[in-house]
């Protein structure tokens, strides 16, 4: 068990992870892996609790740091300041688990909390949490409890508490420490004055009246994050609306989308007559043309343009077509940078009609989950869900994220074909 004051080494996030678990009837799913950090770093406390040394970061899901990637955080003020930006949004009644290991941040875990009528036993729930070791590398954790329920007296969650280090014992992972954060924040508010209590402490005094989250280290935190462009919306509703569906737009785009389907339509008619290798090689020509187009409107985009009506129409319709999708799948691995990408794909993500979403959706997921954006890789995924619950892919990728797998388990996957495999299903 360890202490954030016994002097021990740093730990460091090279990336961000968060796991978004517990659905409607408050009952934990397995681990979900979601890469959602630019590169930093964390380290073990040290004897003195100063403001953290920080460098720049960059961000990369695929783990490749260099020394000056590094966010130090060392102390529970700076790690508490940090978890938001290491979700994606601010959590509310959530547990986290900061899951450590060869001091780095392994995965940043999120799951409701228990509910109050105790519906699920603790035990049940603690041993669902800790799954995630089963698929993670690690040997430390840092737990954190967020919730503003807490008006003063006994601390809530103690017999969580317990059962999770119980647990954890149990699965020979160490607890570096274990905290409550309760915030005055209005409601839709990403700042306010936050106190923290460790449910480790020994200092009645400490334990009583909590620490008010010292505001100059978290502000060193909060301007490293911002400095690379990583914002934090107030609450996963807010991070749905990212990718709600733009009706609208979406209007527009069927429109354009039929014309697509009525060239399809004209482009098989005149086949009509031809011959099976006449057939295919029409049929491959339009591919390679689509494939061209559509790597063109998602991977040379830079972000700084708007996408116009006709190439979002492009990319969901082509998308449609298995060929066209792993290929521009096998591209996204690839490439170094991908948030302009994951920018195009989220416009038309949200200007998909029904019955075009599942394809659009589950591309915009890996392509998230890919750049280190994991929360919205689990919300683009769920659109996609909706869309359609049978589309194959997207239960690919959903189990993936279910195994507790990181993001470079597909990177890994794509790099066992080659493009003309993608392009040709050969």
């Amino acid at each position: 068990m360890g202490s954030w004051r016994n002097g021990r080494i740093c730990y460091h996030l090279r990336h961000r992870n968060s796991l978004s678990g517990l659905r409607g009837d408050g009952y934990p799913q397995a681990a979900n892996w979601l890469a959602v950090a630019p590169q930093s770093v964390i380290c073990r406390w040290c004897s003195t609790l100063g403001a953290p040394t920080v460098g720049a970061m960059t961000t990369n899901s695929l783990n490749r740091t260099t020394q000056d990637s590094i966010l130090s955080l060392r102390s529970p003020d700076a790690v508490i300041a940090a978890v938001p930006y290491l979700l994606g949004f601010m959590p509310s009644e959530s547990l986290v688990i900061i899951w450590l290991s060869a001091d780095q941040v392994r995965l940043t875990q999120r799951v409701d909390l228990p509910s109050d009528d105790l519906s699920v036993g603790l035990k049940e729930y603690s041993e669902a949490v800790a799954l995630t070791a089963q698929n993670v590398i690690a040997d430390e954790v840092i737990i954190c409890v967020f919730s503003d329920e807490f008006l003063g007296g006994s601390l809530p969650f103690a017999p969580l508490i317990t059962t999770l280090m119980v647990v954890m014992h149990g699965v020979r992972i160490g607890v570096v420490d274990a905290l409550l954060i309760s915030s005055s924040a209005e409601p839709g508010k990403t700042e306010g004055t936050q106190r923290w209590w460790s449910y480790l402490s020994t200092d009645d005094l400490d334990s009583r009246a909590g620490q008010s989250l010292d505001k100059h280290t978290a502000l060193m935190v909060q301007s490293r994050f911002a400095f690379e462009g990583v914002a934090v919306l107030p609450g996963r509703a807010d991070l749905e609306r990212v990718f709600a569906a733009d009706l609208d737009k979406g209007v527009r785009i069927a429109k354009l989308i039929d014309e697509q389907n009525r060239e399809i339509v004209k482009l098989a008619a005149g086949m009509n007559g031809a011959g099976t290798a006449d057939t295919a090689t029409t049929l491959a020509h339009w591919r390679d043309e689509s494939i061209e187009a559509i790597l063109n409107i998602v991977l040379a985009a830079d972000g700084t343009g708007e996408v116009s009506d006709s190439d979002i129409a492009r990319v969901i319709f082509c998308l449609s077509d298995i060929r066209v999708r792993d290929t521009l799948l096998w591209h996204l691995v690839q490439k170094d940078e991908r948030v302009a990408a994951l920018g195009v794909l989220t416009s038309a993500l949200r200007a998909a009609p029904v019955g075009v979403v599942a394809p659009i959706a589950t591309c915009t997921s890996i392509c998230a989950w890919l750049t280190g954006d994991g929360a919205r890789a689990l919300v683009a995924l769920e659109r996609s869900q909706v869309d359609d619950p049978e589309y194959s892919l997207a239960q690919l990728v959903a189990e993936g994220l279910a195994a507790g797998l990181p993001p470079s388990t597909w990177a890994a996957a794509m790099a066992g074909v080659t493009e003309e495999q993608c392009r040709t299903g050969r």
